[in-house]
């Protein structure tokens, strides 16, 4: 009897050891869980590159735990990005998983950088690969635009240049101003162009009224732009000779717009020089001088009658203070003769 009551007694410990030992933590029973690995993403290289194209690779490790994973590599030409492509689902892979993406629009000579970047489902955590650069093929592109000479006041002038590289041709690009004292935000002026099959292309400007920068850009996702080019701009100045019948007497006379009353009208005359590295054949030399007057509408005039010591080609030049306008020459320029017997001149303003 005793034994009786002392084997039921060891049964019922045990039976108390097993319960108590499932429920102790850290103690499982049965099929054991997976442990959760990390997710490993690796950014491969870029291939097929292209001038305007490319394949992006890149290779995930799963966890085993995510009921599905999708992807996408970012891109762009700075470590900013700036653009991706489409997202896509892979579902459960089982292990190693290579994948890749195209993508266009680049430009040529551009070094860009991407990542791929792994989305596991349902944590939606984004799990990056490192980052990776490779350059597009091709020669970049470049504007080549050089600074045009003084333009008229009320006449076109035209901006000229030249986009070179891979995709230079039938280019759209677009004409940017900023005009005195250079402080407005560039603003597209006119309408787009478009380049020749040689990259050339031309704007024409027929409303200038003050000196003003411009920069030409590409409309692309990815503007390009060209440099700054500042257009001087010049009064109009129109020069009028009238003979007295008297060799080398003669009236100098004229209109000048837009009006820059109070300016120096100087008449100067042509003279040749021995070319140096950087200098011209030619140099023109003052001569007389006089001051510009009130004229009609918005003009100013001008009158100086004088007697001729040196002939030669003269013109009118108009200095202004730098500002809207820039000091300019006349337009018009003649052959003038000098008094017969008369080694200097006399001037007489009007």
């Amino acid at each position: 009897m005793r034994r009786s009551r002392i084997g039921l007694f060891t049964a019922l410990i045990g039976t108390m050891v097993a319960i108590a030992a499932l429920a102790l933590p850290g103690v499982s029973q049965g099929a054991k869980t997976p442990k959760e690995r990390k997710v490993r993403v690796t950014t491969g290289g870029a291939q097929h590159v292209r001038g305007n194209s490319a394949l992006l690779t890149g290779t995930f490790v799963p966890n085993g735990v995510q009921a599905s994973y999708s992807f996408y590599f970012a891109y762009g030409p700075t470590p900013a990005f700036g653009a991706q492509t489409p997202t896509v689902n892979v579902g459960k892979p089982e292990a190693k998983l290579r994948v890749g993406a195209p993508i266009g629009g680049l430009q040529p000579g551009v070094t860009y950088h991407f990542k791929l970047v792994v989305i596991p489902s349902p944590s939606g955590i984004a799990v990056m690969g490192r980052e990776r650069t490779f350059k597009a093929k091709g020669n970049a592109l470049a504007f080549v635009v050089k600074r045009p000479p003084t333009a008229i006041y009320g006449r076109p002038f035209i901006f000229t240049g030249t986009l070179t590289g891979l995709g230079s041709p039938n280019h759209r690009i677009v004409l940017q101003a900023s005009p005195f004292p250079y402080l407005e935000s560039f603003a597209s002026i006119g309408t787009p162009g478009v380049t020749n099959a040689a990259g050339s292309f031309s704007f024409r400007i027929a409303n200038l009224t003050r000196s003003t920068q411009f920069r030409v850009i590409t409309l692309d996702a990815l503007p390009l732009y060209s440099r700054i080019v500042t257009v001087d701009l010049g009064p109009r100045v129109v020069l009028h000779v009238r003979s007295s019948g008297h060799q080398g007497l003669v009236r100098l006379y004229g209109t000048i717009s837009p009006a820059v009353t109070g300016a120096t009208v100087a008449f100067q005359v042509q003279k040749a020089v021995r070319p140096g590295k950087n200098e011209s054949a030619v140099r023109w030399v003052s001569e007389f001088a006089t001051v510009a007057k009130k004229g009609a509408l918005n003009s100013s005039r001008f009158s100086i009658i004088v007697t001729i010591r040196k002939g030669g080609r003269y013109r009118a030049y108009v200095k202004v203070k730098p500002g809207p306008l820039v000091s300019a020459p006349s337009t018009t320029t003649f052959v003038l003769k000098a008094a017969a017997g008369s080694p200097t001149g006399k001037a007489k303003k009007k």
